[in-house]
């Protein structure tokens, strides 16, 4: 702004400070810009000083920063900060736990008697064999689970490739994390067996396959659950990296 006025008629210029600091304190910027306008608005430029018409009277043009001119940066910074973090992608640690469970008591057991002991034998080297190969991706937009290639299943950084249909519903195993509508660990997250989680991206005739059938029924909606396709699978992933992705990605809960 640029003002003209005799000497004694016109405001301080800790005046003028005072009352554009205000407006800039009043805008939305953060405090470090609010603290940098303000000092640049305490030191106004005196740009020419002449006798006026009277004896003893001055007139003084001062050159004061304009907050208009501030507004272009106010917006750009304030785009910046809405700007939401981007989170990289995380595969989630194996845990061996649970195979290696398994098959323990599968040996124990495995004399007497033979079923039970063979069974759980079977099921833990299963387990083993998939603990090795699948791995569970969190990238930016979705939840996926991928798999190795057999003959780097030993490799630490071999290349991970899609494992294909889903084997109950079809389509990829992928969901976006705005389609989960609860996830949960059984029997809990310190005993993590199985992790469940339900989405409403599969399409809605496939709700009802295999647990489904209990988990949208009505009795399950009056306990305040949500309708979705259900999904369920052993915990050989690390249970708190799971639940730290689950929870940062804004996969919803109940």
């Amino acid at each position: 702004l640029g003002c003209e006025r005799r000497m004694g008629a016109m405001p301080t210029a800790r005046q003028l400070s005072l009352a554009l600091a205000l407006v800039c304190t009043a805008l939305p910027v953060d405090a470090l810009q609010a603290s940098a306008l303000r000092e640049s608005v305490r030191a106004p430029l005196i740009e020419k000083s002449s006798r006026g018409p009277r004896g003893g009277q001055y007139a003084t043009r001062m050159m004061v920063p304009s907050a208009a001119a501030a507004v272009p940066m106010l917006h750009a910074s304030a785009a910046v900060r809405s700007a939401p973090p981007s989170l990289k992608t995380v595969v989630a640690p194996e845990d061996f736990r649970l195979a290696l469970a398994l098959t323990a008591v599968g040996v124990l057991i495995i004399s007497a008697p033979l079923v039970p002991g063979g069974f759980f034998t079977i099921l833990g080297l299963f387990l083993l064999f998939q603990t090795l190969r699948i791995r569970f991706v969190f990238d930016d937009d979705a939840f996926e689970v991928k798999t190795k290639e057999l003959d780097q299943i030993f490799s630490a950084d071999s290349e991970l490739i899609k494992t294909g249909d889903n084997f109950a519903v079809g389509g990829d195993n992928r969901w976006a994390y705005s389609s989960v509508v609860n996830w949960e660990f059984f029997p809990s997250e310190d005993l993590p067996i199985l992790v469940y989680f339900k989405e409403t991206q599969t399409p809605q005739d496939k709700w009802d396959v295999g647990p489904g059938k209990w988990a949208n029924s009505e009795e399950a909606m009056a306990k305040g659950a949500k309708k979705g396709q259900v999904h369920f699978f052993p915990c050989i992933a690390s249970a708190s990296a799971l639940k730290e992705q689950f929870e940062s990605r804004g996969c919803a809960k109940l």
